[in-house]
């Protein structure tokens, strides 16, 4: 997981992934390089809904 700022390309998968236009940065998750879930979200919260956060380590 990393957090970006939503910019350029990260813009428009998060666009694609649903994260509302007036969101400026979110977190991307991958796991082995593929996106997890839809990929972006807006907040902890949002990924937590998805991953279980205890799993998470580092790259």
């Amino acid at each position: 997981m990393t957090g970006v700022r939503l910019v350029g390309a990260h813009r428009v998968w998060a666009d694609f992934a649903g994260i509302p236009a007036e969101v400026t940065s979110a977190f991307v998750a991958t796991d082995k390089g593929g996106l997890v879930g839809c990929g972006y979200y807006a907040s902890v919260e949002a990924l937590a809904e998805i991953v279980d956060l205890s799993t998470l380590s580092p790259c």
